[in-house]
């Protein structure tokens, strides 16, 4: 249990080094670009790799770290993209938040490409499954269909599972693009990351 509990105060005292801050910076305007150009699908479902960045803060400083980032990047980039059509969504915040402490809690201190790509596969798939089908999908369909959700009749029910069989069917097909990139660059990035700041603090 205090290894857990570390885990959040070791990533809060990342954000005392300049490195984090610098770092931090560069992927955050990385996923605010890859984010602000999406695939539009639908209007409520679209593809963006804006999630690589968000798990690469994770990876290098944590969950404290990575909450942070991912709600300045969700804020940031719904300014930055003018899409006033609706008001700004703080049950799609805390997702965001919930879906920053899952990557933080399973891929900072990851130090092996094992490790890295096994705990990356498993957070990605937890983050699919629970946040981008079920939480997000439960506080859009609320938000903006049908606020009777979920205490609905059997037709309501049948077009929620409609409005929702896109989703899925992008997720799980976006899904196997994603675990590549996990695989090959998670690890790539983490060992060029050590090594670079690894020389820093040896002189």
């Amino acid at each position: 249990m205090k290894s857990f509990f570390s885990l959040f105060s070791d990533s809060s005292k990342e954000l005392k080094n300049v490195s984090t801050l610098t770092v931090c910076g560069m992927l955050m305007a990385i996923a605010i670009v890859t984010r602000n150009l999406p695939l539009y699908i639908t209007a409520d479902l679209r593809i963006t790799f804006s999630f690589f960045s968000i798990m690469t803060i994770a990876m290098l400083y944590g969950p404290v770290v990575c909450v942070i980032a991912n709600v300045g990047v969700d804020v940031i980039g719904y300014f930055l993209d003018g899409y006033k059509a609706r008001d700004y969504n703080f049950g799609l915040l805390a997702v965001k938040i919930i879906i920053a402490l899952i990557y933080g809690i399973f891929l900072y201190k990851k130090i092996t490409g094992k490790s890295i790509i096994t705990f990356g596969i498993i957070s990605r798939v937890i983050v699919v499954l629970f946040c981008n089908v079920g939480l997000n999908s439960f506080v859009l369909y609320y938000s903006y269909y049908n606020n009777s959700f979920p205490f609905m009749t059997s037709s309501e029910w049948n077009a929620f599972v409609i409005w929702l069989t896109p989703r899925i069917i992008k997720n799980a097909v976006m899904l196997p693009v994603e675990i590549v990139m996990i695989c090959v660059l998670l690890p790539i990035i983490s060992a060029a990351y050590h090594k670079i700041f690894s020389k820093k603090t040896a002189y």
